[in-house]
């Protein structure tokens, strides 16, 4: 497809009219061509065709899903250059986890969904920097300090924007190591701790943290794709306050979980 000079073409496939609507008229008054899609096969198609600068892309998809389009695409060698922003109902870490395998750049749930959100990220997708001071802020507030230990930056950024709406502060680390130096700096309110790190894992630093004067009453809880009864029993016996899988629970299932557990330990 030609476009105009300075104009970037994007390819939109969703099947929900409420939410094409609202993407195209935002797309479009920000300075975007946009072309439509209701369908996987028909998506799929298009986008082979019309070489577009970028696809947003849902997953649950009439005749063949999100995923059935990225496999596709990456078979056909288009994938991973082409950018690839999903736009689904599922915030299953697994799922996240798959379609980033499959070169996706981004992924955002369409449970609270912020317009606003979805432009900054093309914008930032496309070099456009000035697009990114529009979209506020909301991660400085101070409810209470979240730690988030995990090495998958994408979950890490996909609770960290949540965190922000909850008006929570996050505070991220990669490795034990990282998580360390934060919790010995910081006034942290609770932790949120992956078992498979780089270097030493989970349990070793809740063991840690267990053992300290000055920390051992930080609530941990355990978000892991370690799914086997042993495992959970380990990580509650250490001292963790809760375990979840990552496979099981959405990114605002585990807020949710911190806002709970936070509240009881402030309620006498």
């Amino acid at each position: 497809m030609d476009t105009l000079i300075g104009k970037k073409f994007i390819v939109l496939i969703e099947d929900e009219e409420v939410m094409v609507n609202l993407l195209v008229g935002k797309l479009e008054k920000a300075g975007y061509i946009v072309k439509t899609v209701l369908d996987g096969i028909n998506g799929l198609d298009l986008v082979r065709s019309e070489k577009p600068d970028l696809v947003l892309l849902d997953m649950m998809l009439p005749r063949l899903n999100g995923f059935g389009i990225l496999e596709k695409l990456s078979e056909e060698k288009i994938l991973p250059s082409l950018p690839i922003i999903i736009i689904s109902n599922s915030g299953q870490p697994i799922e996240i986890d798959r379609a980033l395998k499959l070169g996706v750049r981004d992924y955002l749930i369409k449970v609270n969904f912020d317009p606003n959100e979805l432009l900054m990220k093309v914008a930032r997708l496309f070099g456009i920097e000035e697009n990114e001071k529009k979209a506020p802020v909301s991660n400085t507030a101070t409810h209470a300090n979240i730690l988030i230990i995990e090495d998958d930056i994408f979950l890490v950024e996909l609770l960290e924007r949540k965190f922000g709406l909850e008006h929570f502060k996050t505070y991220r680390a990669v490795d034990v190591e990282q998580a360390r130096a934060i919790v010995n700096s910081e006034s942290i309110d609770a932790i949120l701790l992956d078992i498979v790190l780089p270097g030493a894992d989970g349990f070793t630093f809740l063991r840690e943290v267990k053992a300290s004067e000055k920390l051992k009453n930080i609530p941990v809880i355990i978000i892991s794709n370690l799914s086997e009864m042993e495992e959970m029993k380990k990580g509650i016996d250490a001292g963790a306050s809760d375990y979840i899988v990552k496979a099981h629970a959405t990114p605002g299932d585990i807020i949710a979980k911190v806002k709970i557990l936070l509240k009881n330990l402030r309620t006498p």
